[in-house]
Protein backbone atom coordinates (compact mmCIF):
# COMPACT_ATOMS: atom_id res chain seq x y z
CA UNK A 1 0.00 0.00 0.00
CA UNK A 2 3.28 2.12 -0.25
CA UNK A 3 3.18 2.99 3.58
CA UNK A 4 5.99 3.09 6.06
CA UNK A 5 6.71 0.20 8.21
CA UNK A 6 5.25 0.53 11.58
CA UNK A 7 8.34 1.08 13.27
CA UNK A 8 8.92 3.73 11.54
CA UNK A 9 5.75 5.57 11.40
CA UNK A 10 5.16 8.98 12.54
CA UNK A 11 2.10 9.59 15.02
CA UNK A 12 -0.27 11.26 12.77
CA UNK A 13 -4.08 11.55 13.52
CA UNK A 14 -4.60 9.19 10.57
CA UNK A 15 -2.32 6.96 11.96
CA UNK A 16 -4.55 7.14 15.26
CA UNK A 17 -7.45 6.80 13.35
CA UNK A 18 -6.58 3.55 12.16
CA UNK A 19 -5.45 2.51 15.38
CA UNK A 20 -8.62 3.08 17.15
CA UNK A 21 -10.04 1.12 14.09
CA UNK A 22 -8.08 -1.37 14.79
CA UNK A 23 -9.15 -1.39 18.01
CA UNK A 24 -12.86 -2.00 17.78
CA UNK A 25 -11.89 -4.87 15.41
CA UNK A 26 -9.84 -6.43 18.30
CA UNK A 27 -12.97 -6.11 20.34
CA UNK A 28 -14.88 -7.88 17.72
CA UNK A 29 -12.49 -10.63 17.57
CA UNK A 30 -11.65 -10.74 21.52
CA UNK A 31 -15.92 -11.56 22.18
CA UNK A 32 -16.85 -11.28 25.52
CA UNK A 33 -13.43 -10.78 26.64
CA UNK A 34 -13.00 -6.73 26.22
CA UNK A 35 -13.34 -7.01 30.16
CA UNK A 36 -9.71 -8.58 30.66
CA UNK A 37 -7.48 -5.62 29.33
CA UNK A 38 -7.46 -1.67 29.45
CA UNK A 39 -6.47 0.36 26.81
CA UNK A 40 -3.65 2.61 28.43
CA UNK A 41 -1.95 3.98 25.22
CA UNK A 42 -1.93 6.81 23.30
CA UNK A 43 -5.39 6.26 22.53
CA UNK A 44 -6.60 8.04 25.50
CA UNK A 45 -5.11 11.26 25.17
CA UNK A 46 -7.94 12.35 22.81
CA UNK A 47 -10.56 11.58 25.55
CA UNK A 48 -9.15 12.60 28.37
CA UNK A 49 -7.44 16.55 27.24
CA UNK A 50 -10.65 17.93 25.95
CA UNK A 51 -9.65 21.33 26.15
CA UNK A 52 -6.43 21.30 24.19
CA UNK A 53 -6.15 24.01 21.83
CA UNK A 54 -4.78 21.49 18.82
CA UNK A 55 -5.25 17.81 18.63
CA UNK A 56 -3.13 15.31 20.10
CA UNK A 57 -0.31 14.45 17.54
CA UNK A 58 -1.95 10.76 17.55
CA UNK A 59 -0.58 7.30 17.46
CA UNK A 60 0.37 4.42 15.71
CA UNK A 61 -0.24 1.75 18.29
CA UNK A 62 -2.71 0.18 21.09
CA UNK A 63 -1.40 -0.82 24.57
CA UNK A 64 -3.60 -3.26 26.47
CA UNK A 65 -2.65 -4.01 29.99
CA UNK A 66 -3.85 -7.23 31.63
CA UNK A 67 -3.86 -7.83 34.96
CA UNK A 68 -2.14 -10.76 36.56
CA UNK A 69 -0.09 -11.32 39.17
CA UNK A 70 -0.20 -8.93 41.73
CA UNK A 71 -3.85 -7.74 40.51
CA UNK A 72 -6.16 -6.38 42.51
CA UNK A 73 -9.11 -8.62 42.04
CA UNK A 74 -6.94 -11.71 42.41
CA UNK A 75 -8.46 -13.67 39.83
CA UNK A 76 -7.88 -16.65 37.77
CA UNK A 77 -7.29 -15.76 34.76
CA UNK A 78 -7.58 -18.35 31.25
CA UNK A 79 -6.23 -16.12 27.96
CA UNK A 80 -7.14 -18.84 25.59
CA UNK A 81 -9.24 -16.77 24.11
CA UNK A 82 -6.21 -14.44 22.72
CA UNK A 83 -4.93 -17.15 20.55
CA UNK A 84 -8.03 -17.77 18.70
CA UNK A 85 -8.26 -13.88 17.97
CA UNK A 86 -4.79 -13.21 17.31
CA UNK A 87 -5.21 -16.52 15.13
CA UNK A 88 -8.18 -15.21 13.29
CA UNK A 89 -6.76 -11.52 12.54
CA UNK A 90 -3.58 -12.94 11.16
CA UNK A 91 -1.46 -11.07 13.52
CA UNK A 92 1.67 -11.84 13.96
CA UNK A 93 5.21 -11.37 16.32
CA UNK A 94 8.54 -12.09 17.22
CA UNK A 95 8.30 -11.33 20.65
CA UNK A 96 5.02 -12.79 21.29
CA UNK A 97 4.11 -9.58 23.04
CA UNK A 98 4.02 -7.02 20.68
CA UNK A 99 1.73 -8.39 17.32
CA UNK A 100 1.42 -6.67 14.44
CA UNK A 101 -1.55 -7.15 11.73
CA UNK A 102 -3.48 -5.67 8.84
CA UNK A 103 -7.04 -5.77 9.79
CA UNK A 104 -9.33 -4.51 6.66
CA UNK A 105 -7.38 -1.00 5.61
CA UNK A 106 -6.17 -0.53 9.29
CA UNK A 107 -2.52 -1.91 10.23
CA UNK A 108 -2.48 -2.54 14.27
CA UNK A 109 0.20 -3.16 17.02
CA UNK A 110 -1.32 -4.59 19.69
CA UNK A 111 1.39 -4.43 22.52
CA UNK A 112 0.65 -6.43 25.70
CA UNK A 113 1.78 -5.47 28.75
CA UNK A 114 1.65 -6.31 32.66
CA UNK A 115 2.48 -4.81 35.84
CA UNK A 116 4.08 -7.43 37.63
CA UNK A 117 6.41 -7.17 41.04
CA UNK A 118 7.29 -10.42 41.81
CA UNK A 119 8.68 -11.73 38.54
CA UNK A 120 11.99 -11.45 37.30
CA UNK A 121 11.83 -12.34 33.80
CA UNK A 122 11.07 -9.44 30.78
CA UNK A 123 8.22 -10.94 29.84
CA UNK A 124 5.10 -13.05 32.03
CA UNK A 125 3.40 -15.54 30.67
CA UNK A 126 -0.52 -15.39 29.94
CA UNK A 127 -2.54 -18.24 32.09
CA UNK A 128 -3.73 -20.18 29.12
CA UNK A 129 -2.23 -18.86 25.85
CA UNK A 130 0.34 -20.91 24.13
CA UNK A 131 1.51 -17.79 21.78
CA UNK A 132 1.04 -14.95 23.64
CA UNK A 133 3.25 -13.44 26.75
CA UNK A 134 3.12 -10.04 28.34
CA UNK A 135 6.08 -7.33 28.79
CA UNK A 136 6.65 -6.28 31.89
CA UNK A 137 6.40 -2.69 32.19
CA UNK A 138 6.79 -0.86 35.76
CA UNK A 139 4.74 1.59 36.85
CA UNK A 140 0.85 1.00 34.91
CA UNK A 141 -1.04 -1.08 37.12
CA UNK A 142 -2.83 2.01 38.77
CA UNK A 143 -4.61 2.09 35.27
CA UNK A 144 -6.13 -1.17 36.08
CA UNK A 145 -7.91 0.29 38.67
CA UNK A 146 -11.95 2.20 37.96
CA UNK A 147 -11.20 2.11 34.55
CA UNK A 148 -13.83 4.35 32.22
CA UNK A 149 -16.29 2.71 29.74
CA UNK A 150 -15.97 4.14 26.86
CA UNK A 151 -17.89 3.23 23.92
CA UNK A 152 -16.20 3.39 20.16
CA UNK A 153 -18.17 3.14 16.83
CA UNK A 154 -18.11 0.13 14.46
CA UNK A 155 -17.99 1.75 11.26
CA UNK A 156 -20.23 0.19 8.44
CA UNK A 157 -17.45 -1.54 6.58
CA UNK A 158 -16.38 -3.50 9.88
CA UNK A 159 -20.17 -4.56 10.73
CA UNK A 160 -19.98 -5.97 6.97
CA UNK A 161 -16.72 -7.71 7.25
CA UNK A 162 -17.47 -9.03 10.83
CA UNK A 163 -21.48 -9.69 10.15
CA UNK A 164 -22.61 -7.91 13.22
CA UNK A 165 -25.58 -5.11 14.11
CA UNK A 166 -23.94 -3.61 16.65
CA UNK A 167 -23.42 -0.01 16.60
CA UNK A 168 -20.69 0.47 18.66
CA UNK A 169 -18.01 -1.89 21.55
CA UNK A 170 -17.40 -0.82 24.79
CA UNK A 171 -14.11 -1.52 26.11
CA UNK A 172 -12.20 -0.44 29.49
CA UNK A 173 -10.24 3.06 29.20
CA UNK A 174 -7.61 4.33 31.93
CA UNK A 175 -9.39 6.99 33.56
CA UNK A 176 -7.17 10.46 33.98
CA UNK A 177 -5.66 9.48 37.73
CA UNK A 178 -4.45 6.00 36.02
CA UNK A 179 -3.23 7.03 32.74
CA UNK A 180 -1.12 9.89 34.23
CA UNK A 181 0.52 7.16 36.65
CA UNK A 182 1.19 5.16 33.82
CA UNK A 183 2.31 7.53 31.49
CA UNK A 184 4.74 9.19 34.33
CA UNK A 185 6.23 5.88 35.00
CA UNK A 186 6.92 4.91 31.29
CA UNK A 187 8.24 8.77 30.63
CA UNK A 188 10.67 7.49 33.83
CA UNK A 189 12.02 4.32 32.45
CA UNK A 190 11.83 4.89 28.61
CA UNK A 191 12.77 8.45 28.08
CA UNK A 192 10.76 9.37 24.72
CA UNK A 193 9.87 12.16 23.07
CA UNK A 194 6.43 11.25 23.12
CA UNK A 195 6.13 9.94 26.64
CA UNK A 196 6.80 13.71 27.96
CA UNK A 197 4.60 15.27 25.72
CA UNK A 198 1.78 12.98 26.18
CA UNK A 199 2.38 13.30 30.10
CA UNK A 200 2.18 17.22 30.08
CA UNK A 201 -0.56 17.71 27.28
CA UNK A 202 -2.89 15.56 29.17
CA UNK A 203 -1.72 17.39 32.40
CA UNK A 204 -2.90 20.56 31.05
CA UNK A 205 -5.42 20.10 28.88
CA UNK A 206 -8.04 17.76 30.88
CA UNK A 207 -10.66 19.73 31.69
CA UNK A 208 -9.70 20.75 35.28
CA UNK A 209 -6.31 21.50 33.99
CA UNK A 210 -2.92 20.66 36.13
CA UNK A 211 -4.96 21.00 39.65
CA UNK A 212 -7.64 18.49 38.03
CA UNK A 213 -4.80 15.90 37.06
CA UNK A 214 -3.07 16.54 40.21
CA UNK A 215 -6.42 15.73 42.28
CA UNK A 216 -7.05 12.59 39.86
CA UNK A 217 -3.68 11.35 40.61
CA UNK A 218 -4.15 11.47 44.14
CA UNK A 219 -7.64 10.14 44.00
CA UNK A 220 -6.13 7.48 42.16
CA UNK A 221 -3.19 6.72 44.48
CA UNK A 222 -6.04 6.55 47.20
CA UNK A 223 -7.93 3.80 45.27
CA UNK A 224 -4.82 1.60 43.92
CA UNK A 225 -2.60 1.70 46.96
CA UNK A 226 0.24 -0.31 47.38
CA UNK A 227 0.18 -1.09 43.84
CA UNK A 228 1.24 2.99 42.93
CA UNK A 229 4.28 4.81 43.35
CA UNK A 230 3.58 8.40 44.25
CA UNK A 231 7.16 9.25 44.10
CA UNK A 232 7.57 8.16 40.11
CA UNK A 233 4.85 11.22 39.11
CA UNK A 234 6.38 13.57 41.50
CA UNK A 235 10.20 12.79 39.79
CA UNK A 236 8.50 13.01 36.04
CA UNK A 237 6.52 16.22 37.13
CA UNK A 238 9.25 17.81 38.62
CA UNK A 239 11.41 17.73 35.37
CA UNK A 240 8.81 20.21 33.42
CA UNK A 241 9.39 23.06 36.57
CA UNK A 242 12.04 24.63 34.74
CA UNK A 243 10.69 26.78 31.72
CA UNK A 244 14.05 25.94 29.91
CA UNK A 245 15.05 22.72 30.89
CA UNK A 246 14.71 19.27 28.18
CA UNK A 247 11.21 18.08 29.33
CA UNK A 248 9.39 21.61 28.86
CA UNK A 249 11.01 21.75 25.54
CA UNK A 250 9.96 18.53 23.96
CA UNK A 251 6.81 19.34 25.23
CA UNK A 252 6.67 23.01 23.37
CA UNK A 253 8.51 21.68 20.29
CA UNK A 254 5.59 18.80 20.02
CA UNK A 255 2.97 21.35 20.34
CA UNK A 256 4.39 23.59 17.96
CA UNK A 257 5.08 21.08 15.49
CA UNK A 258 0.55 20.07 16.03
CA UNK A 259 0.07 23.42 14.82
CA UNK A 260 -0.36 25.54 17.96
CA UNK A 261 -0.12 29.32 17.54
CA UNK A 262 1.70 29.80 21.06
CA UNK A 263 5.31 30.65 20.96
CA UNK A 264 8.10 27.92 22.14
CA UNK A 265 8.77 30.17 25.02
CA UNK A 266 4.99 30.79 26.11
CA UNK A 267 4.52 26.58 26.26
CA UNK A 268 7.51 26.16 27.96
CA UNK A 269 6.27 28.34 30.88
CA UNK A 270 2.98 27.00 30.83
CA UNK A 271 4.43 23.36 31.38
CA UNK A 272 6.55 24.80 34.15
CA UNK A 273 3.68 26.40 36.02
CA UNK A 274 1.46 23.82 35.22
CA UNK A 275 4.25 20.97 36.65
CA UNK A 276 4.57 23.60 39.56
CA UNK A 277 0.35 23.84 40.18
CA UNK A 278 0.55 19.84 39.68
CA UNK A 279 2.95 19.02 42.70
CA UNK A 280 1.24 22.11 44.76
CA UNK A 281 -2.03 20.38 44.52
CA UNK A 282 -0.58 16.60 44.60
CA UNK A 283 1.57 17.52 48.17
CA UNK A 284 -1.77 19.45 49.79
CA UNK A 285 -4.05 16.14 49.07
CA UNK A 286 -1.05 13.77 50.42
Amino acid sequence: CGRPPLDSESRTREARARAEEALVRFALLAGGHTDEFVVIGGLNPEYLATDAPVSHQGTTDVDLLFAIGWDLAGAEHDFSWLDVALEKGDFTSENRWRWNATLGDARVRLEFLADVWDHTADTVSLPGSRTAVATKLAGPAAALVDPELRDLPVPPSVRAQFGVETDAVTLRFANLGGYLLGKAAAAQSRMLHKDKYDLMYVTLYNPGGAAGAATAVARQLGLAGDVADPGAIRAAIAKFVEPDGAWAGVFADTMVATGDTATEAQLRTDAAIGAQTFLEVLDASA
